[in-house]
């Protein structure tokens, strides 16, 4: 348990740095000035991602066949939390340029991506 949760983690950790640090290189050059915080963006996934992975891992020890339908779930009120903490910057008065919207996409997809990794090899583990 403790072995892949740290494994994953530093992944994350890096992949989530160094995709940050690329976006935010990109967004500078292109003059971009974002309307939230991108830094923010990461840190809520990267908290949310610890909160599931580790729920998901005690879980598997309680419940093993219900893994999938809580990681599911989870994925539904993450989005949810994500929506009310950043509501101001989703619904705001001017609407998004592409290169808002896609910065929010990208550590979204990213941190799914790897909770779904997490909770797949932990699954066929059992």
């Amino acid at each position: 348990m403790i072995k892949r949760l740290i494994f994953f983690t530093i992944a994350i950790v890096i992949v989530a740095t160094s995709v940050l640090f690329i976006q935010k290189w990109y967004l500078s050059s292109q003059g971009e000035i974002l309307s939230y915080s991108l830094t923010a963006i990461y840190i809520f996934h990267f908290i949310a991602y610890l909160i599931i992975v580790v729920a998901v891992e005690l879980l598997s020890k309680k419940l093993p066949n219900q893994v999938g339908f809580f990681y599911l779930a989870s994925v539904f009120i993450k989005i949810g939390f994500f929506v009310l903490i950043f509501k101001d910057a989703i619904f705001a008065e001017t609407p998004m340029n592409f290169l808002e919207r896609i910065s929010i996409i990208i550590p979204f997809f990213m941190f799914l991506i790897f909770e779904a990794i997490y909770s797949g090899k932990l699954m066929n583990a059992q």
